[in-house]
């Protein structure tokens, strides 16, 4: 399984903090939650030129996790300040072709994630089918320290036997029992903040969840 750490925080110091943690135990891969208080109830940290200042320093790639009202207009900031991967969710979509040719045109992965209550056939949608890395998202966007959604286990084994090329990741909830049952149905990749961050030692968690 592969296991990324996520970072909600809601300033700058903190997020290089945890950043230079997940680099410490080994992780190839950040996990930035950026919440806008008008897709999510909350909001986090939200500065990509500070991320920018940082990134040519780094030995980790950062993936942005976009819960934003309108991904087209905030993407190329996030782009310019490095990341290598950016997730979007179809909730908040208007122009997922310019998403798409953004993201190719700078060697950016492009994610699809889709809320909790969203049915899983939106992704079978013809406008997604230029994606082929999909996050289900186990817990309503923005807080961290969420419950884990049961019903997303069968979302998960659905979108697998549709699409069983594409990648699965899924985020939210995420602890060692709860990974086992996704990676059974299907999932490649799992997102975990509070169980790695909130752990006495969040690198055995991070290795933990490595071993499911």
């Amino acid at each position: 399984m592969v296991v990324i750490p996520a970072i909600n925080e809601k300033d700058f110091e903190s997020v290089k903090s945890r950043i230079g943690e997940a680099q410490n135990f080994g992780a190839s891969w950040v996990h930035i939650d950026v919440a806008d208080g008008s897709f999510t109830p909350n909001r986090t940290w939200n500065n990509p030129e500070e991320l920018k200042s940082i990134n040519n320093n780094l030995s980790v790639s950062v993936g942005a996790h976009l819960m934003v009202l309108e991904p087209e207009k905030v993407l190329k900031n996030w782009i310019e300040a490095g990341v290598k991967r950016v997730i979007v969710h179809i909730e908040s979509l208007k122009d997922i072709n310019f998403i798409k040719q953004q993201c190719d045109m700078s060697g950016v992965e492009l994610v699809a994630a889709i809320n909790p209550d969203t049915p899983v056939e939106k992704l079978f949608d013809n406008n997604i089918a230029i994606i082929n890395h999909f996050l289900i998202l186990a817990v309503s966007p923005g807080m961290a320290g969420q419950k884990f959604n049961e019903s997303q286990i069968e979302k998960i084994k659905t979108l697998r036997l549709k699409l069983p090329n594409v990648k699965i990741e899924v985020d939210g909830g995420i602890n060692p029992e709860i990974a086992a049952q996704i990676k059974r149905a299907g999932a490649d990749i799992v997102v975990s903040s509070s169980y790695i961050w909130n752990s006495q030692n969040p690198k055995e968690a991070y290795e933990e969840l490595l071993m499911v």
